[in-house]
């Protein structure tokens, strides 16, 4: 229970990190030299670029939030696809505006949050079940 605990702060604070990074990193394109960078490769961002990964970096930060507290509440054959989606939910953002530094420490913090959920399934559930045979 610790770890899944873990997993959901984890995730929260990704998605919070994620939601301001979004709205830091559009309202600092909006400076005379546009501060912010999008994405990888892209040295500046127009404020209309700019908005569009604003607004979905923020878009997938919420979707973390509200995720990150079905985690707690799945069972343990579900939570090994909770925390492959929490890795996929993590990675979007990244690419998408990963040049925004609150972004891609929230999605880093996404990403080890499904890590430590599919190591903790993975390692809590073995599916080899050894027996000793009858004597």
């Amino acid at each position: 229970m610790v770890q899944r605990s873990l997993v959901t702060l984890l995730a929260a604070l990704g998605g919070i990190l994620i939601v301001l990074g979004g709205l830091l990193g559009f309202l600092l394109s909006l400076a005379p030299y546009g501060v912010g960078a999008c994405g990888y490769g892209q040295h500046y961002c127009g404020p209309v670029t700019a908005l569009v990964a604003g607004v979905l970096a923020v878009i997938f930060g919420l979707v973390i939030l509200v995720y990150s507290g079905f985690t707690q509440l799945r069972g343990a054959e579900r939570s090994l696809t909770a925390g492959v989606v929490l890795i996929i939910l993590g990675i979007i953002p990244w690419i998408i505006a990963g040049g925004w530094l609150l972004v891609a420490v929230g999605s880093f913090l996404t990403v080890m949050a499904g890590l430590v959920l599919l190591a903790q399934i993975l390692l809590g559930n073995p599916h080899i079940v050894t027996t000793q045979p009858p004597p």
